[in-house]
């Protein structure tokens, strides 16, 4: 892996956002969209942002005096998702990690992350980050896979993957994006982090 591949900088942030996100994240952005705006946030702040594919599905939804904060931890992505975006005085770009959020405690009504917890480094951190910097009763909104059984495109490519590699089959995408699906596992580390339940779903 070259290291614009691993820092998803150059062209990587384009071909993602060109193929990857119609194929497999919009659907599922929509999904959490809804559920955000449904809450009527009047602050939001969205984690792991990636290309933008989340911010460019809530941001219609958001109300005209909303505010919203959209980070990642990779310029190149966060640089790719605004210039998607089109010009919105209520967005505020800015890199971020999710683990030492650069915020105010109790600054946002709601915290989102789509697909991005499973690759924290530590997630119970991430959690606590999301928790002390949500207002009370805020909601911390994710979503992430199921195991890779369950994800037909996924398991294809990683079964294909293992025939050209016999010997030392990839298993990345079964082990770290379809890693975390245990659901007593999650509930575990949001309560080691302080996430009180309203409701887990």
């Amino acid at each position: 892996m070259t290291e614009n591949d691993s820092g998803f900088v150059g062209s990587i942030p384009e071909i993602y956002d060109t193929y990857l996100v119609p194929l497999i994240f919009e659907a599922y952005a929509n999904d959490l969209a809804e559920r955000t705006a449904a809450l009527s946030p009047k602050a939001v702040l969205e984690t792991a942002a990636g290309s933008g594919v989340l911010a460019r599905a809530l941001a219609p939804r958001l109300a005209p005096d909303a505010r919203y904060f959209v980070t990642d931890l990779n310029q190149a992505m966060l640089d790719h998702a605004t210039s998607r975006q089109g010009p919105d005085g209520r967005i505020t770009w800015q890199q971020a990690d999710a683990l030492d959020l650069p915020f105010d405690k109790a600054t946002f009504d709601a915290v989102l992350c789509q697909f991005g917890v499973m690759f924290f480094p530590d997630r119970v951190a991430g959690y606590a980050e999301a928790r002390r910097v949500l207002k009370p009763g805020g909601s911390l909104i994710f979503n992430v896979w199921d195991k890779i059984e369950t994800n037909e495109f996924a398991d294809v490519v990683t079964q294909a993957a293992a025939t050209v590699f016999p010997d030392d089959p990839p298993r990345f995408i079964a082990r770290t994006p379809h890693g975390y699906h245990n659901f007593e596992l999650i509930q575990d580390e949001l309560i080691l982090a302080g996430v009180s339940r309203s409701p887990w779903k």
